[in-house]
């Protein structure tokens, strides 16, 4: 009797002292998902997510899921701080409902967007994504964790000249930004700070340094609306396991730290990384033989690029023909070609250039520089290099303007643009002149 008396008395204290720990509080989990996600990878989304909600979330929870590409609402479900919720079976039973959903979701056919230049594979939108959070959510302590299931390249139907396709990304400008100048800005409001893990699938990368460049991108983007990316990976488990044991802040804060916007950088414009490292070789080389008589044929694929040295901004503007669409920072890709803008942006090797993959008439086409920003006494020089027909050809370039004037035209600023000569530089004046 004695020992009975003993044992109910230590149970009784466990008990009471369980119930005297104070509650943990409530914790809320997001995920958006692409509805976009090839047939592939569908089967281990929906397995990942229903262990989570089965097994791998904490109780005295919520999971909220959502279409982060259309802004819609999947399914939610709530973990009540109760025992029997610690079991895989009863969670089964009382979530059947979501599970329906998620798996209606992930089987049914999503159209894309129609665009001829976007694919929207395993598209999400991330910027309107947290403003719908925003708009939606209200502030919890610890912070709401999401998972992003998704591609990290940014697709755009509206305003396709932030999408990073082709190895574009955006510049540390559009960070800087006003909202209504970029998607990627600021809209002025306080967001409720997330905690946010992301997978991607497949291999979205031209090479590491786009890797490093879009990471580097998404952790600074996620840090001025105060969030924080804890997680960013093709691994679908590793993720996961970071997304319901939050304990990843650390080694984000950890891998943040090491990166800081630029406040020079302020221009809003998509940068390039190549798949090939040479593909401004033509443009780089300091040694090279330019060609001294004109092209043997008149229409063709086009390079037209520009380098200088001073540590200032200049801008490349050319158009295949008049009225056609003008290739620059701001618009980077038309139906005639596409602008590149090196991504390494350093003093003394500063270039970008103009490639018409289709074929222009070179008497058609124009170009124009303009001395963007910074400072150069006695004006602004560098160097205009045109491939065609095989060839290189080259000439100098000269600004008047001592300072920029961030690419304002009209009256009154012809001091900031030179013209670039191309039939010129191509010999074909020479070439009409001699006969």
């Amino acid at each position: 009797m004695k020992h009975l008396f003993v044992v109910l008395f230590v149970a009784s204290s466990l008990t009471a002292a369980e119930n005297s720990k104070p509650a943990t509080p409530p914790q809320s989990f997001l995920i958006g998902l692409s509805p976009f996600l090839e047939k592939n990878v569908k089967e281990d989304v929906y397995r990942g997510i229903i262990r989570l909600l089965v097994e791998d979330l904490p109780l005295n929870s919520t999971l909220a899921i959502y279409d982060a590409f259309d802004l819609k609402s999947i399914t939610r479900v709530t973990l009540p701080n109760a025992r029997v919720f610690a079991s895989p079976k009863t969670r089964a039973n009382q979530f059947a409902g979501a599970v329906r959903d998620l798996k209606t979701f992930l089987v049914s056919d999503h159209p894309k967007p129609a665009n001829a230049r976007l694919n929207f594979e395993d598209s999400i939108q991330v910027p309107q994504f947290l403003d719908f959070l925003a708009q939606n959510l209200t502030s919890t302590n610890p912070p709401s964790t999401v998972l992003l299931i998704g591609s990290p390249l940014y697709q755009d139907a509206k305003e396709p000249v932030f999408s990073m396709v082709d190895g574009y990304f955006p510049s540390d400008g559009h960070l800087l930004a006003a909202r209504e100048k970029s998607v990627f800005g600021s809209n002025g409001s306080a967001s409720s700070p997330l905690v946010v893990h992301w997978v991607y699938f497949a291999d979205p990368w031209l090479n590491d340094l786009h890797k490093e460049r879009v990471t580097r991108f998404w952790t600074l983007y996620f840090a001025q609306h105060g969030s924080q990316l804890a997680g960013f990976s093709g691994d679908l488990p590793t993720v996961l396991q970071g997304f319901c044991h939050t304990h990843g802040e650390q080694a984000a804060a950890a891998v943040a730290a090491k990166y800081s916007i630029d406040p020079e950088q302020t221009k809003i414009e998509m940068l390039r990384v190549s798949r090939n490292v040479d593909v401004a070789d033509w443009l780089t080389r300091d040694s090279l033989q330019t060609a001294q008589k004109p092209p043997s044929i008149m229409t063709g694929p086009m390079k037209i690029g520009i380098r200088w040295k001073e540590n200032v901004d200049l801008d490349l503007y050319a158009a295949a023909h008049s009225g056609a669409e003008t290739l620059f920072f701001q618009h980077t890709r038309s139906p005639e070609g596409y602008y590149y803008k090196d991504h390494r942006s350093s003093p003394g090797r500063e270039y970008e250039f103009i490639e018409f993959e289709s074929p222009v008439d070179i008497r058609e086409v124009e170009a124009m520089v303009n001395f963007y920003k910074g400072h150069c006494p006695g004006g602004a020089r560098g160097e205009v290099r045109i491939e065609f027909d095989g060839r290189i050809y080259g000439a100098p370039f000269f600004i008047e303007a001592s300072e920029g004037n961030r690419g304002r035209s009209g009256a009154g600023q012809e001091e900031f643009w030179t013209q670039i000569p191309i039939q010129e530089i191509l010999k074909l004046k020479v070439e009409r002149a001699a006969r």
